[in-house]
């Protein structure tokens, strides 16, 4: 039974899959460890939707093996989903919906991974300081840039704008819902006292943005839910209102162009 299956107990469903998982993977001598990521790591914040995000961490030459080859997986047999995403990694989806987000990977590409919540299950040699030297750097990376990322946002508003007026209305969702809100999130981070920043996702902007901003999420969210130009100018107004006042290096003159051009 996968995590999903028993959502009046997400938590021990949870639990009962990573045991599984560690007995498979403890059997095959190949296998250095398995570091739990995200919710898994701060089980607190385990609940239905909870996905099983993790690094397999394996031998020198047998990493591809396991990418090709999900035996090794709990339920094997029941999976419906199992599409390759990245170098590395897969999401893998079971028929009760349960799902998997891993990298299968050696010691030293691990140490180059982008790590924030991590917890190690099992370890048979130096897992652990390699993943928490790398949870350390990217802790360390930088502060987003508040002045260029509003600009970006402004750039991409026009832009999207102007591509919904064309008729093209799937390109200009993503550059308004898509790449503008991302560079928004950034600012607002930036520029924004966080409500609960114990919530924060170094790596994310998106990722429990409504736990640190609550006011603000169901506000851009709401906004983002409109069609192109509309979702546009809602974020601008949000923008406006949020960051505006008391920031020295709010593009004015640029807002006003953008203002003119589309009529606003």
């Amino acid at each position: 039974m996968t995590a999903s299956a028993c959502t009046d107990d997400p938590l021990a469903a949870f639990d009962a899959y990573t045991d599984a998982l560690v007995a498979s993977v403890a059997s095959r001598a190949d296998v250095l460890g398995l570091v739990l990521l995200g919710s898994g790591a701060e089980p607190h914040r385990i609940d239905e939707w909870s996905d099983h995000d993790f690094y397999l961490v394996v031998d020198d030459g047998a990493a591809e093996d396991y990418r090709l080859d999900l035996s090794w997986l709990p339920d094997a047999e029941r999976i419906v989903l199992a599409p390759r995403e990245t170098e590395h990694g897969l999401k893998v989806v079971y028929d009760d919906g349960h799902v998997l987000e891993f990298a299968v990977a050696t010691l030293g590409e691990v140490a180059g991974f982008g790590t924030n919540h991590w917890r190690v299950v099992l370890d048979r040699g130096e897992v652990e300081p390699v993943i928490r030297a790398a949870a350390a750097r990217s802790a360390l990376l930088p502060e987003p840039d508040p002045a260029r990322d509003i600009r970006l946002f402004l750039a991409q508003l026009l832009i999207g704008t102007g591509r919904a007026r064309r008729g093209e209305l799937l390109t200009a969702g993503e550059s308004v819902r898509g790449h503008a809100l991302k560079a928004l999130l950034a600012v607002w981070r930036s520029r924004v006292d966080a409500e609960h920043p114990e919530h924060l996702d170094r790596l994310d902007v998106h990722r429990r943005f409504e736990r640190v901003y609550p006011a603000a999420a169901a506000e851009l969210a709401a906004a983002s839910s409109s069609e192109p130009e509309p979702a546009a100018r809602a974020l601008l107004e949000i923008a406006e209102r949020g960051l505006a006042p008391g920031w020295s290096e709010w593009p004015t003159e640029a807002v006003a162009a953008i203002r003119r051009r589309l009529d606003w």
